[in-house]
Order: C-alpha cells, then sequence, then structure tokens
C-alpha cells in the first residue's frame, strides 16, 4: 500500500490563506454543539453478534487543540472538529437526538416515542434506542416513525426502531411524504436501481477508500464518518403518506404538522412542526452546510428554487413560533431570532444560486464558465453554515444549467465528443507521451494541479499502464484533494490518487442495493430491476415470455413478464402462450429474476410450482448481464 504524501509548500500556503475567506474568530458552534449533551457515545460500538458498527478513534487525531494540518482546508477542519462530538443530546423538553453521522430523532411525547429519521443502520438505530432507555430511564413505547424523506440514511435503520409484524398490523404507523407509491419507487429506485454505480462512487465522495489520517478522510462533513465498517440496512415502506401542506397527525398524544415540501433535496420531502415543544425540522432542506442540488454520488438533479420556496414557506407559517431548528444531520438552532436568521439565509443560499447561475446561462456562459466566477456575497458566504460541506458551489452552479437546460452546455463540439480514450491517444500521437509527461511534471513542481490532472488525462487514459504518468498524476490529485473545502472533492481526488498509485483493491464499498431493499421493492419495481440487467444486444432476437404468480401474506398477485426487441417488459395479470408458469413467494421469483442462472436451485430450494418449459429460464439467464461493483473511474 503506497503511503500518502506531505502536502506541498504550494498545498500549504493555499489552505494557510484559505483561512482569510471564513470567519475563523466565529466560535459559537463549538458551545451549541455540546448543548444538551447527556453522554458520548462508546469509542467502540458493536452489534448483537460481535461485529464492530462505530470506531470513534478512527478520528481521535482531530481535536480542538491540534492545529489544521498544511493537508487539510482550515474550514473542513473547523467542520471535523464539530461533526465528530457524537452523544445522547436532549435538545429540548421532549426531544433527543443520538448523533452518529446519521442523527436518529426521538420525541417524547405524553403517550409514546416518536422515531423521527432511522439513520442507515439497523444495529446502530437498535444501539442508540439502548442507549437512550439507558441514560434516561425512558420505557416508553415506539409508537410511530417518520421518514422525513426517501435517502436510504433516513430509513435504512427503520428495523432497529421497530418490528416489522407491528407496523403491518397497523399498531406503528410510518409517516413519509408522498404517496406510498411515489415514496417507494423513489427510495428503494434511487438506492437499487443504480445501486451498484451509485456505490462505486459513494467510495469515491465519501472517502470509504481512504486511510484516517489527516492525509485521508477528514470527516464526511454532514457526519463523522465512523460507522460505514458494518452496514446492515432495512425498509418497512410507509403506510401514512403526506401528500398536502397543513396535513396533521396526532403522534403519542401530541400534533405533528407537516409542510410537503417535493423535489427539494429529495424527490419526496416534508418539514415538521411539533407545536407543544415549539421544535421545527426543514429535514435535509436546511443544515449546517450548503447541500447538493446535484449530489455527486449519483441521484436525480434537485430544484435550488424549490429549496429556498419551501423554506420561506415555512418561514410564513412557523417563522414567529419556532424556539428550536432540528436537523437530521447537524446540530440544532436555538432561539426564535437565531433560527429566523439561519433559515432565512439558507433560503437566500439556493436562491442566490438558482438566479446567478441562470443569469450567467442567459448571457450566453457554460455551466463550467459560470461555475468559475460565481461567489457567495459575504452576507451568505461567510456564514458557517452556509459553508461547502456536503455540496459545494462549483457543481452546484453546474447542476442548476443541468436541471434547467439539460445535459448538453451550449458548445457544439461536446454534442458528439470523441471517447476520452480515444481523444487521449489521438492527443499523445500528435503531441508526444515525452512532451506531455514533461508539461505534467512541470505543473506538478509549479503548484499548477489542475492543469496537471487535465494533461497527464492524455497520457494515463491512452496507455493505463503508464507507471509514470499514473504516479505524477496521482501527486497532482492527492494536493488538490488536500486544498478542498468540499469533503466529497477531497474524498474524489484522494481515492483518485490511491487507485492510480494501487489499482482498484475493492474497499470502501457501500452497497446500497441491500437483500432486504430488493425484497422490500414493489414488484413493478422488480421488473425494472430485472430490466436494467437485460443485455439488450444479446436480448435483440429473443422472444420470451414467462408468467409469475408471487404469493404472500396480501394474497396472490400475477404478472406476465416477456422480452422482445431486446426489451423486457411486464404488466399484471396472465398471459396467454408463455413459455413457462412460475408460482411462489416473491424472494424466491426475485432470485430467479436476477440470477437465473440458478435457476435450478432456486426451485428447489424454495419447492416452486413451475408449468411448462422451465428451458425459458436458461435462455433468461443468457441475456442476463451481471455488475462489476469495481469498475474502473479513474482509468479508462
Amino acid at each position: 500500500m503506497a503511503e500518502p504524501k506531505k502536502a506541498t509548500p504550494f498545498t500549504a500556503e493555499i489552505n494557510k490563506a484559505a483561512a482569510a475567506r471564513y470567519a475563523m474568530e466565529d466560535r459559537a458552534d463549538f458551545a451549541d454543539i455540546d448543548r444538551g449533551l447527556i453522554t458520548r457515545l462508546p469509542d467502540k460500538m458493536h452489534n448483537k453478534d460481535g461485529d464492530l458498527i462505530r470506531d470513534g478513534e478512527l478520528l481521535a487525531y482531530i481535536t480542538d487543540e491540534t492545529p489544521c494540518p498544511d493537508s487539510v482546508n482550515p474550514s473542513l477542519w473547523r467542520q471535523s472538529q464539530l461533526i465528530k462530538r457524537e452523544g445522547l443530546y436532549q435538545v429540548v423538553d421532549g426531544l433527543y437526538q443520538i448523533r452518529i453521522t446519521m442523527t436518529l430523532t426521538i420525541v417524547d411525547a405524553p403517550d409514546g416515542l416518536v422515531i423521527i429519521d432511522t439513520g442507515d443502520n439497523v444495529d446502530l438505530a437498535a444501539a442508540s434506542m439502548e442507549l437512550f432507555r439507558k441514560e434516561t430511564g425512558n420505557t416508553k413505547p415506539v409508537v410511530a416513525v417518520i421518514y422525513t424523506h426517501t435517502h436510504f440514511d433516513h430509513y435504512g435503520g427503520v428495523k432497529g426502531v421497530v418490528d416489522e409484524a407491528d407496523v403491518a398490523s397497523g399498531k406503528i404507523p410510518i409517516v413519509a411524504p408522498g404517496t406510498i407509491e411515489s415514496f417507494n419507487k423513489h427510495a428503494i429506485g434511487e438506492n437499487v436501481i443504480t445501486g451498484n454505480a451509485m456505490s462505486r462512487r459513494m467510495g469515491y465522495t465519501f472517502g470509504l477508500l481512504l486511510p484516517r489520517c489527516d492525509c485521508g478522510i477528514v470527516t464526511a462533513g454532514l457526519g463523522a464518518g465512523d460507522s460505514a465498517m458494518h452496514p446492515n440496512f432495512s425498509y418497512i415502506a410507509p403506510t401514512d403518506p403526506v401528500t398536502r401542506t397543513g396535513e396533521k397527525r396526532t403522534l403519542g398524544g401530541w400534533d405533528f404538522e407537516f409542510l410537503y415540501a417535493p423535489d427539494t433535496e429529495a424527490p419526496e420531502e416534508m418539514h415538521i412542526w411539533i407545536p407543544a415543544i415549539k421544535a421545527l425540522t426543514c429535514a435535509e432542506n436546511a443544515n449546517h452546510a450548503m447541500h447538493n442540488i446535484q449530489t455527486i454520488r449519483g441521484a436525480r438533479t434537485r430544484d435550488a428554487r424549490n429549496f429556498a420556496r419551501y423554506l420561506d414557506e415555512t418561514l410564513v407559517r412557523w417563522g414567529d413560533q419556532a424556539e428550536v431548528h432540528f436537523g437530521p444531520h447537524t446540530w440544532p438552532v436555538w432561539g426564535n431570532e437565531n433560527v429566523v436568521t439561519f433559515l432565512e439565509s439558507q433560503r437566500d443560499m439556493y436562491k442566490y444560486i438558482h438566479d446567478q447561475s441562470l443569469r450567467h446561462a442567459n448571457q450566453g456562459l457554460t455551466p463550467l464558465e459560470a461555475a468559475e466566477i460565481v461567489e457567495l456575497p459575504d452576507a451568505i458566504g461567510r456564514k458557517w453554515y452556509n459553508r461547502y460541506y456536503h455540496g459545494g458551489l462549483h457543481h452546484n452552479v453546474r447542476a442548476v444549467f443541468h436541471k434547467e437546460l439539460g445535459f448538453w452546455d451550449g458548445d457544439p463540439a461536446t454534442i458528439l465528443p470523441l471517447l476520452p480514450d480515444d481523444n487521449a491517444k489521438r492527443h499523445v500521437r500528435l503531441i508526444g507521451r515525452d512532451k506531455i509527461l514533461a508539461e505534467g511534471r512541470q505543473a506538478v513542481e509549479s503548484g499548477d494541479y489542475r492543469w496537471a490532472i487535465q494533461v497527464l488525462h492524455h497520457l494515463v487514459f491512452a496507455d493505463p499502464d503508464d507507471t509514470e504518468a499514473r504516479d505524477l498524476q496521482a501527486d497532482a490529485y492527492e494536493q488538490l484533494g488536500y486544498q478542498q473545502e468540499v469533503p466529497q472533492y477531497r474524498g474524489i481526488f484522494l481515492g483518485a490518487a490511491k487507485e492510480l498509485r494501487e489499482g482498484v483493491s475493492g474497499e470502501g464499498q457501500l452497497n446500497t442495493d441491500s437483500l432486504d431493499t430488493i425484497l422490500a421493492m414493489p414488484v413493478d419495481l422488480l421488473f425494472d430491476f430485472a430490466g436494467v440487467h437485460l443485455d439488450g444486444p444479446a436480448a435483440a432476437g429473443v422472444d420470451l415470455r414467462i408468467n409469475f404468480t408471487f404469493t404472500g401474506p396480501a394474497g396472490e398477485q400475477p404478472w406476465t413478464m416477456w422480452i422482445r426487441n431486446g426489451v423486457l417488459n411486464a404488466r399484471p395479470g396472465h398471459a396467454d402462450g408463455a413459455q413457462l408458469s412460475v408460482t411462489g413467494p416473491k424472494p424466491a421469483l426475485a432470485a430467479l429474476l436476477l440470477k437465473p442462472a440458478d435457476a435450478a436451485a432456486t426451485i428447489d430450494r424454495y419447492s416452486l410450482t413451475t408449468e411448462g418449459d422451465t428451458g425459458a429460464l436458461a435462455t433468461l439467464a443468457k441475456v442476463t448481464d451481471t455488475f462489476d461493483p469495481h469498475f474502473n473511474l479513474v482509468t479508462p
């Protein structure tokens, strides 16, 4: 394993100078983040099987007393000093939070506990509830769960909080934004349909490939990033949808009022007002950080204007009453004046990004040109809660273009560009390998790391085995990573450096397409998932139809699936003329669809009922693709 290199004098000077852009004298957050602390989390946390699920010692090198290293942007270092403080907190009377990267919020209502967001890990959620009960002596039952939005780190721990049978029986409702069908579609579709690609990209963006040191991961910005070593995702579909602003629910004896905020930080999202304790959350539409308009790990582009619109509507509805704002990742804001100032500033930040991006678009600038010149005004940009700890201004400007204008940047040369490796080889033939290498080396030695990466990219993509070019480009990526305030940029650049030096190792994979999530998929999404596994060219001449009957507690669900013209389609009901009919429980039929090569073993294991030609499954297997979770990113 190659050791990370130290920051060069160029990088050290850039990071030192960066401090002038920030309000380093403002230390109020260091008091606020410890407000209401009941107990810190134990450094080592294990699940019931003894597996390590959190290791706080990984970030022991980040202390309040340690000066910012040369290899870390000073703003990111400050945020990391804050966000690593994890524990059980009492926010106000009746409201508690366990902050472990993804915060689990407990509303202690008179007649029971209401859980708002469960984190992403069943084991951590269960450990959080155990810690809460131990430290507070609270024995009230959980009477409801609320998902604020469709991202897996807000519902993935649900089975550590409630028993699925209690949800199915109606004893414990799960309240969530949007229709149940829409929530399922976006929650599961985002994390499963594109799960393999998203998981690989997450390894880069969240620094999962990197060592825990000042030359590696320095927290994830919104969370400490010390609890990803034993993922355990779950899913239970919501049972109580919120589809209109102003809807109310009485949960545990307290009223909860909702503001429906779709197409913001998630396709389905909502804000929550608890009048009994004057507590408000805007979910991830308001954080101690700028959020993503386009998340780099991969998701649908968001609407910056909607962030601002719904934050303003929240201010109109509850701005004169709210005494605390609590979020699902970072620490709360207390006091009405502070809450209003915070929400107004976050609103204006997203509105500024939206409006200025489109102003430049209408002046004829490309997304990249606009991203290079848009800067937040000091009244917004020097607020710590508007800094770039999840989203980054540069890529958010480009995301606004993408949302409103699509993929084309307006340059005709980019409509049908050459493939990167072909383009690289032609540049090497034209200019010469040695000349490009010399230019790249000169750029690295003079601290011009962005140019070094661009010019050396030709050599690496023309010949991925060119070790000299790879090592030099790795040096450039590494130094550029050290300079980044955005933790995702840092993770990407340092991850690229690591894989250029060492190759793809398979480390740092956080799979969002868990078995539990796949089995929770509605049947139509299950067929969609099978469809993206279909090798279209191989299936172009295939004419195949299979009838499926899904059995389970809800009764039988008949479906027919057919492949023709290289496309897999499905619809409810059976069709005449199917080559094969299969009946069985959903887990078994999901296995047949996704791994038809193992059909014989699956049929035997589940004692499936078949009628017709089982050779149809062999045909399906021949045209079903598999996905490599460790595909190349930094090389072709």
